[in-house]
């Protein structure tokens, strides 16, 4: 499409995408979707309305819709009569649409039944009368690809926005064929810009053009919040930001781009500062830099953004230009610049507009004849001043004229000097841009009164006399009056003699003399003054009149959300614009629910209560102490390397990371964590001199160390040195998964690089504490889930959903050809066996899963739950699915610590569905999971009571895992490094799929790596190899045959099927009870009575079934050992009768846990080329060999 896509129209381009992929969906707005089939025959019934109403190629008609699924409709609509498209938001003044409309030429306004819809002139079509107008047969009319598609408005220097015209050419040259964004099939764009930008049109465009998916931003202003929850919901993919929305995002709602793979950032000049954080946060975020003015069409440089280049706040160039543009260096006399010397930006070729609607003159000063082209073609002088770097990269210096950026906003002062002009109490009027206290931009209005006024105009009147003729954007932030405006020598206005603003008050006695009252509304006067940066803010102070723009909204309403746990959306506080009129929303919202999932900062310090997911992990370590619950990491280091730096670094580490220097104790049953100072809370470093012969033996046995969490501290460290090969090193670190999960290792190893090259340098690390430690984490957490037993609280809420979900399902997971012989308790040695799928396939389910709103976990969880039928596993299957459970606003995501909670996921596979149908019923079930995903695991097993066979989790035994979190980089000055994570050889599961998706430069998918990780005391290996070749099987027919029912799929067949006879969960016979009256059978149903509070507990009653759960378990434990009994939780699940348990006893103490097998070798996964010095891992582990 790319060699030939400038030649066609931008709606021919999406009938032929319609043609291929009719099912696909193209664009979602809400629970809206639409597929390129749904949209392309709407829009052919509008093309056809417009032309019965007289709309002919070549005229313009403006869309006065708000951003929805009836807005693109209008557009490809109005294209696909011929006709070209002008943009008329409901958000300007109505004066300023008049004047657009004016300027276009435009006759027929397409909006809403019933809208007032500003252009009176212009005849009216209703967007809803094209659902009754026949489908034409031929709707799309051909157009030139010089014919003009849309007219895009931006501020004038005389005070007359300019509306600049686009060809078709401008928008496919530049959306088709390019590299500097993905745009094809498993791309998801986030449509949120201002729907007046040209950035608009890469969001649309983009992706309709290339087959992607857009995704509308509810909404004319983009909100950060709501951003970061589409991304999550949707699974965008790419996004574009204005540099200034850009560090709002970055500095307050950062997890709003955790998830996103590709971010252009443009319309003003890219904080360094700001990019080095975000690619520090998110190592696999693909940045770059966009550079173009709407007379370009969205960009003509982009320039891919490196860590290395913004460090030390140096400039980001803005790049090459992209195919299709040609850009010229020139002087004031039109001549080529050298290399290295500053010049003036000129643009030719692809994208270059036609012109400015009804203004000749300008156009002819802005487009000039190309000496450089051929005859009679034409380049656009940009008014930027650049220097090109020898290689040809473009860096760009500032304006030549007086037009400036606001939040991505072209302005030209002069056109709000003259609205100002235009009010009847001023004579004069300058405005300039100056950085605001965050280093924002702002406007500022130098306002001279007019003689003879008895009272000069007030800054409400100036900025309410603005609002109503300029956009909210070009509306100045402050008004300073002058006697009269300085001069230079000759005769011009000083720009530079302007004083500044002095600061802006709004006193705590404010308007009304009024103080704040109560707590809420003095946090939000000191919350406004914080963000507005000045001096004071009082309860009845206008948040707008004080300078606040929709940036600040945002950086405001994320305040809030932290500091208040209120969640007020973008709307609210545009209707309510004081701290009186925001408290009863902030507290509304706060007493239902509307806390954020962060916790306040809470201290350190004493006995402290685990967090849920810590009790799971410290009750599993209890019942089968072992190595399946640690996260051994290894980093080759091949260079110097400093021993005592390294050492000094854990420590700096454990210093903000408080569970690194935590223990965990018991009392009474009863799991309590400690977080220890000083010299206690310094983890170790051991140093090993080993031969290289020997190394891999020794990383292999301190891989399997053997934490006790109630001594040693939850990080185990090794610094092997390799004695014949100088220069030579490996760092083992082993994390006890009670202190940190896969999420953890990106900010783990930051810490580490950050505080060892400080070490190494002999200075200090400055490494600044974290707003939430964990601690307060798990506190927050008991607060907002509340008990229970409350009808009320969150965890009531949803525990009565899971009760629903999972009533009668079998404990034991799905049944399936177990191992002959197995033990009634499973051992934990584990073997692997390897899937790998190709960028082709792995893209083609991708898309097939997006056509039916799906994701690939879902497409993966479909497909499992397919080969798991047909192995004869039955058709109610649950499938356990591990969740980050870090909340959605980034404010932990620097934290080390375990997060993850447990989901199971119930599947009904009956009536042979086929591939599509067991699809859509998976994603009915993840998407009813997620949104019940507070509670923790624990606590749903406990409500519902299962049996529990020894040595399993309940309902967990196959788990299905998709690697998606962060990668995580180790940078070590003075050595060469790698990260490679291991595995322990132990299994936590009977089977886990555990799926690592990769994704190219680009962000397409590049394949996908499918595990299988059994314990081989239950599976044999022929079934688990067979189970995983059905389920690639399965995900290739989903792609080509997703009407054919499971029952005709051509899957591998098990080596045998499940039977339930003989594949059951086993539970171990119970040995002869002892005698019922004996005094160590009375002692244990004492203990039972006591810790279950129920009476008369008989020989024979289950534990569990009298309501023992994992914690009353170790509660019993704990109590007959301190009774000089020699008692495990562990002996409860395989004895869970009073008989049965008092016979274990006196039969013998337990036995010591069985030493793992050895690590079983797995391919080795390759490093990415081009990344000498620093290595990203995605949790994918590798053998150490």
């Amino acid at each position: 499409m790319g060699a030939t896509g400038a030649l066609h129209g931008v709606h021919e381009l999406f009938a032929q995408q319609a043609r291929r992929t009719p099912a696909a969906t193209a664009l979602v707005h809400g629970d809206e979707r639409l597929t390129y089939g749904e949209l392309d025959t709407r829009a052919d019934r509008l093309a056809a309305l417009l032309r019965r109403r007289g709309v002919r190629p070549g005229t313009l008609v403006g869309v006065y819709l708000e951003r929805s699924a009836e807005m693109v409709v209008a557009l490809l609509g109005t294209l696909k009569a011929g006709a070209g498209y002008v943009v008329l938001d409901p958000d300007f003044p109505a004066e300023r649409l008049r004047g657009m409309a004016a300027d276009a030429g435009v006759g027929v306004v397409v909006s809403r039944r019933g809208a007032q819809q500003p252009v009176s002139a212009a005849e009216s079509v209703a967007v809803e009368d094209s659902e009754q107008t026949p489908t034409p047969a031929h709707a799309e009319v051909a157009v030139r690809p010089h014919d003009p598609a849309c007219v895009m408005f931006t501020s004038g220097s005389t005070g007359r926005p300019k509306g600049i015209v686009a060809s078709h050419s401008a928008i496919t040259g530049t959306l088709t064929g390019q590299d500097f964004a993905s745009f094809g099939a498993g791309a998801v764009w986030l449509q949120c810009s201002p729907v007046s930008w040209d950035a608009f049109a890469l969001e649309l465009w983009g992706p309709l053009l290339n087959g992607g998916l857009c995704v509308l931003h509810p909404g004319q202003r983009p909100d950060p919040v709501v951003m970061a929850a589409l991304v999550e919901r949707h699974a965008v993919t790419s996004l574009y930001l204005s540099a200034s929305l850009f560090q709002v995002v970055v500095d307050e709602y950062p997890r709003a781009l955790a998830a996103v793979r590709e971010l252009i950032v443009g319309g003003e000049p890219l904080s360094p500062a700001h990019a080095a954080r975000a690619l520090e946060r998110h190592p696999g975020l693909r940045l770059s830099n966009g550079y173009g003015p709407v007379e370009g069409m969205v960009f003509l440089t982009v320039h891919p953004v490196t860590a290395e280049e913004v460090r030390g706040g140096r400039p980001v160039p803005i790049g090459r230009p992209l195919a299709g543009k040609r850009l010229r260096v020139l002087d004031e006399r039109l001549r080529p610049v050298a290399d290295g010397e500053s010049g003036e930006l000129y643009a030719a070729g692809t994208g270059v507009a036609l012109g400015y609607c009804g203004r000749p003159e300008l156009t002819a000063e802005r487009f000039v004849a190309d000496p450089y082209g051929p005859a009679g073609r034409r380049m656009y002088r940009t008014g930027d001043l650049v220097r090109r770097r020898a290689d040809g990269v473009l860096e760009y210096l500032g304006r030549a004229d007086a037009q400036v950026k606001i939040r991505g906003f072209r302005v030209e002062p002069g056109e709000v000097e003259a609205v100002l002009a235009r009010h009847p109490g001023v004579v004069r009027a300058a405005v300039v841009a100056r950085p605001d206290a965050t280093g924002d931009k702002r406007l500022v209005a130098y306002v001279v009164p007019r003689d003879g006024e008895r009272q000069p105009p007030t800054e409400g009147e100036l900025r309410e006399h603005a609002a109503r003729l300029l956009a909210d954007y070009l509306v100045p932030a402050a008004f300073v009056l002058l006697v009269a405006l300085p001069l230079t020598p000759n005769g011009k206005l000083d720009r530079a003699a302007l004083p500044e603003p002095g600061p802006v008050t709004g006193s705590l006695a404010s308007a009304t003399g009024r103080q704040p009252s109560g707590a809420v509304e003095e946090a939000l006067c000191g919350l406004f003054s914080e963000v507005l940066g000045v001096a004071s803010v009082g309860p009845e102070d206008d948040f707008f009149a004080l300078g606040g723009n929709s940036l600040m909204v945002a950086r405001l309403l994320g305040r809030i959300q932290l500091t208040l746990g209120a969640r007020v959306g973008v709307r609210t506080l545009f209707e309510c614009r004081t701290p009186a009129e925001l408290v009863p929303h902030v507290e509304e919202t706060a007493e239902n629910g509307g806390r954020s999932d962060a916790p306040l900062p809470l201290p350190d310090g004493g006995s402290l209560s685990l967090s849920y997911a810590q009790r799971r992990l410290w009750f599993l370590d209890r019942v089968d102490a072992g190595t399946a619950y640690t996260l051994p990491v290894l980093v080759r280091l091949r260079g110097e390397v400093d021993p005592a730096a390294l050492r000094a670094a854990l420590g700096d580490v454990a210093g903000r990371q408080a569970v690194l220097r935590t223990v965990f104790d018991e009392t009474d049953g009863e799991p309590r964590q400690r977080v220890l100072e000083g010299a206690d809370g310094l983890p170790q470093l051991r140093q090993v001199d080993v031969d290289s012969g020997e190394l891999a033996k020794a990383v292999t046995e301190a891989a399997r160390h053997r934490f006790d969490l109630g001594a040693e501290l939850p990080l185990h460290a090794v610094l092997f040195s390799v004695a014949d090969r100088p220069g030579e090193h490996a760092l083992l670190l082993v994390l006890h998964h009670i202190a940190g999960d896969g999420w953890s290792l990106p900010p783990l190893l930051r810490d580490l690089s950050r505080a060892y090259a400080a070490r190494a340098a002999g200075s200090e690390p400055e490494l600044p504490p974290l707003p939430v430690p964990y601690t307060g984490f798990a506190r927050r957490q008991r607060e907002r889930l509340g008990s229970a037993g409350d009808p009320g609280s969150l965890a009531s809420q949803q525990l009565a959903f899971w009760r629903k979900a999972l009533a009668d399902l079998a404990p034991g997971g799905p049944l399936l050809p177990r191992r002959p012989g197995r033990p009634a308790v499973p051992g934990r040695d584990a073997a692997t066996v390897v899937r790998r799928l190709d960028a082709g396939e792995h893209a083609r389910i991708v898309e097939t899963a997006r056509v039916q709103g799906a994701t690939l976990f879902m497409a993966l969880h479909a497909a499992l739950a397919a080969a798991l039928v047909r192995a004869g596993a039955g058709e109610d299957l649950a499938v356990g699915s591990p969740i980050a459970g870090r909340g959605h606003d980034g404010t932990v995501d620097d934290v080390v610590g375990f997060f993850v909670n447990m989901l199971v996921l119930r599947t009904d596979a009956s009536g042979d569905p086929t591939a599509r149908q067991l699809l859509a019923r998976v994603r009915e079930t993840a998407l009813n999971a997620f949104a019940h995903q507070d509670v923790p695991f624990e606590e749903v097993v406990d409500a519902l009571g299962p049996v529990r066979p020894p040595g399993r989790q309940p309902f967990t035994e196959v788990v299905l895992a998709l690697q998606n979190n962060a990668r995580a980089e180790v940078d070590l000055p003075g050595a060469e490094t790698g990260v490679e994570p291991l595995r322990t050889g132990t299994a936590r599961f009977e089977l886990l799929v555990d799926v690592t998706d990769d994704h190219g430069p680009s962000g397409a998918p590049d394949g996908m790596t499918l595990v299988f990780e059994y314990r081989t005391s239950c599976l044999e290996p022929e079934f688990v190899e067979r189970l995983a070749d059905a389920v690639v099987e399965a995900l290739r027919a989903a792609v080509t045959e997703p009407d054919l029912p499971l029952s005709r799929l051509a899957l591998p067949e098990p080596p045998r099927r499940a039977d339930p006879a003989r594949d059951a969960v086993l539970v171990p016979a119970r040995a002869d009870a002892a005698p019922a009256d004996s005094a160590l059978h009375r002692e244990i149903a004492a203990v039972w009575s006591d810790v279950l509070g129920v009476d008369g507990v008989g020989p024979h009653d289950d534990f569990f079934q009298l309501g023992g759960n994992s914690l009353r378990a170790v509660r019993v434990a704990a109590r007959l050992t301190g009774a000089g009994r020699t008692v495990t939780a562990a002996q409860l699940f395989t004895s869970p009768t009073v008989a049965a348990l008092a016979t274990e006893l006196e039969r013998a103490p337990a036995e010591a846990p069985v030493a793992p097998a050895p690590i079983p070798r797995r391919p080795r996964v390759p490093r990415q080329p081009g990344r000498a010095g620093r290595t990203d891992t995605s949790q994918k582990e590798v053998p150490w060999t």
